[in-house]
């Protein structure tokens, strides 16, 4: 595989996908870096604004199961309520309540097994916005789990776009603050700059 390829096949990402309202904002927000020098935009049929809870390669005689485990995950969860709360140039900046991280938790925790180590999946990550403690704990996250983001590190967000060089001033970017009701799951299949471009399935609770 290419690590320059747009489409990375077999790396899915379970997600939050937010309401209209607050998927159309972002779309909006993202077009804006994109006008500043974003490297993509988000979209509605490819680059889904989407809030990751854990990135994992799956081999393919393992998805089925995969999918049965988290839909276990899905019909005992307790659910609840999300905020926009700001902008970190280039992200749209999530709440993140107990609910969440506890579902964060035990998505890794009971997934973790079908992670594809040979996929390289680690190499795909850079590291440079860690610093200090964060950074011991992302190098410790990604050996463990193949992501940086989990534990302390775990920081719900939405990206809006990526940048090649330093991100620009955030002083014409304003994010709406919204309040959405999560209910349910999905699992997209993963490309440049961990994006979420096709939906490969809906979890909710049965």
């Amino acid at each position: 595989m290419k690590r320059s390829d747009l489409f990375w096949p077999g790396y899915y990402d379970v997600v939050v996908l937010p309401p209209v309202p607050v998927r159309d904002h972002a779309i909006s927000l993202s077009r804006k870096l994109r006008r500043m020098g974003g490297q993509w935009q988000l979209g509605r049929r490819a680059f889904l604004p989407h809030i990751s809870l854990y990135h994992i390669p799956v081999l393919e005689k393992d998805v089925e199961v995969f999918l049965v485990e988290l839909q276990r995950i899905v019909d005992s969860a307790p659910w609840g309520e999300l905020e926009t709360t700001g902008l970190d140039m280039p992200v749209i900046q999530v709440s993140n309540p107990d609910w969440l991280k506890n579902l964060h938790r035990r998505i890794i925790r009971r997934t973790v097994r079908f992670f594809n180590r040979r996929y390289g999946a680690e190499q795909l990550w850079n590291l440079r916005r860690f610093s200090g403690q964060r950074l011991m704990y992302a190098k410790r996250y990604l050996r463990e789990y193949g992501t940086p983001m989990a534990g302390m590190n775990f920081r719900p967000h939405i990206t809006l776009s990526s940048f090649k060089g330093e991100d620009p001033a955030d002083n014409r970017i304003q994010v709406r603050p919204m309040r959405f009701q999560v209910d349910r799951l999905f699992v997209c299949e993963l490309g440049v700059s961990h994006s979420c471009q096709r939906i490969v399935h809906e979890l909710f609770p049965r």
